[in-house]
């Protein structure tokens, strides 16, 4: 039975071969570089009857000729240009075979154009100055004139006068606004996002009034701002996160403060060693009372003489003098601190214990040249992201906080953007246009 039934499969594979080489021999191929193509999907027909054909696996078709002289067939094939094709059996030669050419369809690019930036507050009679975004909507701050006489130590600082402050809700629509009594420096926040005003003689914290929900500003000390609130840049539950930096000295320490214990832990320490050797290396260059009167503090103080003279020497004012920046963000249950003396993102539990560190690459050859020396932190997802720019163009790219490698490139549709910050995965700037008659306008966009 077993002999019977291979006979039977050899006699059926001899006649399929016999019957191939017995049609005449089709080529299908690509019309762009000649190459067969092999999975052709052939349909033909004569005379609106069948016609045999038989494909031998390396992209050759054997077409039986029927009667008649012609046979019409319809090569199809998915990504390429259908044809019918009329074969007419007298003209061909028995010993080339007939080739069919297909061509590739060709789709047309579509342009893909990106959504112009919403326009979040514009008007006619006031510039926008300044933006903070928290839980209560957008706050921005709106200026008429800048103030154009100022100090000889407030030279390149933009100082605002007749400023009102105006709070925007969920759909850009303005709550309600107040003006601010004196000339302005611009809004900041504290470490639980909230809004602060830094006025040139005093700061103001932000109430609203139960009745009308107007704003109501709160007077206090700028010492108070500068040295109290500002510092601490965020919060664990049980406290708060900041540094003792003082942008003269190139080191400080990144801080855990919890208020119910009133007790401080140092969560590591931040120092640019090659700044930090120049910085005491000042005590060599003072003159011998000055040395005296930095020994008698550094005894007083019970800190080293040559951190003194550092500060004695006014190091901070040489024009090669850069504060150190190495800021720290909250991502999940990690602590990262950007250290870009060491060009490392490490990593800290919430107990405070170093868990490892990596590479940061935008510090490097490629994109080290374009990076602005600024991160931003969107304080709705936690995501952290660094800002490059490069005349004029600035874009974003977001930091893996488990490799430290960068994300997809973001640009930012509109040049020289001012006041840029990210929220809820949007940026959020003040631009306006050059040579424009356009008031200064806060705009958004989609990252």
């Amino acid at each position: 039975m077993l002999h019977r039934c291979v006979c039977w499969i050899s006699g059926l594979v001899l006649c399929f071969v016999a019957h191939a080489q017995s049609g005449h021999e089709v080529r299908v191929l690509d019309s762009l570089d000649l190459s067969p193509i092999t999975d052709a999907s052939v349909s033909f027909n004569w005379l609106g009857g069948a016609v045999a054909v038989v494909q031998d696996g390396a992209g050759a078709y054997f077409v039986d000729r029927s009667e008649g002289d012609t046979t019409r067939l319809r090569v199809e094939r998915p990504g390429y240009v259908s044809r019918n094709i009329i074969i007419v059996w007298p003209q061909l030669s028995e010993r080339e075979p007939l080739r069919v050419l297909l061509s590739p369809v060709v789709l047309e690019a579509v342009p893909v154009t990106r959504a112009k930036p919403d326009v979040i507050f514009q008007r006619s009679d006031v510039h926008a100055a300044d933006l903070v975004i928290n839980e209560e909507g957008v706050w921005v701050l709106a200026y008429q004139h800048p103030r154009m006489l100022r100090e000889e130590g407030e030279a390149g600082e933009e100082i605002l006068r007749n400023v009102r402050l105006v709070l925007l809700d969920t759909l850009f629509h303005e709550v309600t606004r107040t003006a601010v009594p004196e000339d302005v420096r611009g809004l900041r926040r504290d470490a639980a996002n909230t809004v602060l005003i830094e006025g040139m003689e005093r700061a103001f914290s932000i109430g609203r009034r139960e009745d009308d929900g107007g704003i109501v500003l709160l007077p206090f000390a700028l010492k108070d701002l500068r040295e109290r609130i500002l510092p601490w840049t965020d919060t664990l539950p049980d406290r708060l996160l900041g540094t003792n930096t003082d942008r003269v000295r190139p080191g400080f320490d990144h801080l855990a403060y919890a208020p119910l214990e009133d007790s401080t832990q140092v969560i590591c320490t931040v120092v640019d060693s090659f700044m930090m050797s120049l910085f005491r290396s000042e005590y060599k260059y003072l003159q011998g009372p000055e040395k005296v009167v930095a020994m008698n503090l550094a005894s007083e103080l019970g800190v080293d003489k040559e951190v003194v003279a550092g500060y004695m020497s006014g190091f901070q004012r040489n024009i090669w003098f850069k504060p150190l920046y190495a800021p720290l963000f909250v991502v999940g249950d990690t602590l990262l601190v950007f250290d870009h003396s060491r060009a490392r993102l490490r990593k800290f539990t919430r107990a405070m214990q170093e868990v490892g560190s990596v590479p940061l690459p935008y510090l490097g050859k490629v994109d080290g040249r374009d990076w602005s020396g600024r991160l931003l932190q969107d304080r709705a997802t936690q995501q952290v992201y660094a800002i490059f720019s490069r005349n004029g163009i600035h874009w974003l790219r977001d930091v893996n906080p488990c490799t430290g490698q960068l994300g997809q490139r973001r640009t930012i549709t509109y040049k020289y953007p001012e006041r840029l910050q990210v929220h809820d995965g949007s940026a959020w700037y003040i631009h306006r246009p050059s040579e424009s008659l356009q008031k200064r306008t806060v705009y958004r966009e989609r990252l």
